[in-house]
């Protein structure tokens, strides 16, 4: 089950971009989930033709992904400041959007 702490986990865990195109499995991962959604890999981004036209998730570019995670029934691209979770049985698509942290007593003070 993916709790907040699992995410929280996961956005600590991968923080930053992939060092390798490699690493992120899409060869394995895009098969799979072209079952149930309307996914292409162009070598440079990931566009998700079953999403809106105008959504901001509807297409990224591979270069801003930190990691591509395997759970149960979710397939999870993870970015610096969201996750994208695409399921493995479903069409179902959801956006986690990591919250901003909180501002300090300095940070309140000197802030625009």
């Amino acid at each position: 089950m993916i709790n907040e702490n699992v995410i929280n986990e996961i956005y600590k865990k991968f923080s930053k971009p992939h060092k390798n195109d490699a690493d992120l499995r899409l060869d394995y991962f895009i098969p799979i989930l072209a079952a149930h959604h309307s996914i292409e890999n162009d070598g440079f981004e990931i566009i998700l033709k079953d999403v809106e036209e105008f959504s901001p998730f509807r297409r990224f570019l591979i270069r801003s992904l930190n990691a591509v995670l395997e759970f149960d029934k979710l397939i999870a691209f993870v970015f610096r400041t969201h996750i994208l979770f695409l399921g493995k049985e479903d069409n179902q698509l959801h956006v986690h959007i990591k919250p901003e942290k909180k501002k300090g007593l300095f940070g309140r003070l000197f802030s625009h």
